[in-house]
């Protein structure tokens, strides 16, 4: 029964994944292995006709959240397994961020999963910036011990959508990220939702996001085309290696569509 929902994630997931790719007006997957994956990122030099994700321009305005109410937990075998989603990219700009929102949306909207978002970037805040959170509690007072997740989990008004900030509760963020209230709280999530997707630091730029990466059930690699190199993708993988990486989304990938074709079929801009 347990491999069976876990085939059915999987699948919701590469299906979100898929309505993202659509959306964005691409003529090909966005997920690729990563071996595939070592050969778009290279610089190329030409400028992007078309960005990747840009369907989502309008996410941010459209997801409403109200305040914090309290938690309602499933009984668990009502409830089919939940998987936790972590996103990061080697480079902040890559398009992280957006993917997770993304993806949160694509599998609450469209799947109507119970999805939890997360920030898990405690150097950016940038879900908390996004949602018009700034300043709220969030996933650092919870780990800190100073507000309970359901104190801190914004609910959606109209999908089965939750937010959790990154908050602002003082403390380094590597000891956060290795602090042991972390893991039951994913726990708790995973039992209260669906999917629960985070969204991580940048490999490349801080240490916290291997660590963050191995408390995720799988975790997706965000690359922007023509920007991300080779080399830099080689050595965000070598340090996700004791994670679960389940590939690569280039991002900003460019169309193979002519740009004539892509007004006649009314594709989006």
């Amino acid at each position: 029964m347990t491999a069976v929902a876990d085939r059915r994630a999987m699948t919701d997931l590469a299906e979100a994944i898929r309505e993202i790719q659509l959306m964005a007006g691409l003529g090909e997957h966005l997920a690729v292995p990563v071996a595939s994956a070592r050969l778009l990122t290279q610089p190329c030099g030409s400028p992007a006709a078309v960005a990747g994700l840009r369907g989502f321009k309008g996410i941010r305005g459209s997801l409403a959240v109200t305040l914090p109410a309290p938690i309602v937990q499933l009984p668990l075998a009502a409830a089919p397994r939940s998987l936790a989603i972590g996103v990061t990219s080697p480079d902040y700009g890559d398009g992280k961020t957006t993917m997770a929102i993304a993806l949160a949306s694509s599998l609450a909207h469209d799947f109507g999963a119970q999805v939890m978002l997360v920030d898990a970037d405690f150097h950016t805040h940038s879900v908390g910036r996004e949602y018009g959170l700034e300043g709220r509690r969030g996933l650092s007072d919870a780990i800190a011990g100073a507000s309970t997740l359901a104190a801190v989990t914004y609910r959606h008004r109209r999908a089965s959508l939750s937010v959790v900030t990154a908050g602002n509760a003082a403390g380094d963020p590597a000891r956060m990220a290795r602090s042991e209230r972390l893991a039951p709280l994913v726990e708790t999530m995973k039992a209260t939702s669906g999917f629960v997707v985070l969204d991580l630091p940048a490999t490349l730029h801080s240490m916290n996001a291997p660590v963050l990466a191995r408390r995720c059930d799988g975790v997706i690699v965000v690359v922007r085309a023509g920007h991300t190199s080779q080399r830099d993708l080689e050595r965000s993988l070598h340090l996700l290696r004791d994670a679960n990486v389940l590939g690569v989304v280039i991002n900003r990938q460019r169309s193979r569509v002519p740009r004539w074709m892509e007004r006649l079929l009314a594709m989006p801009q």
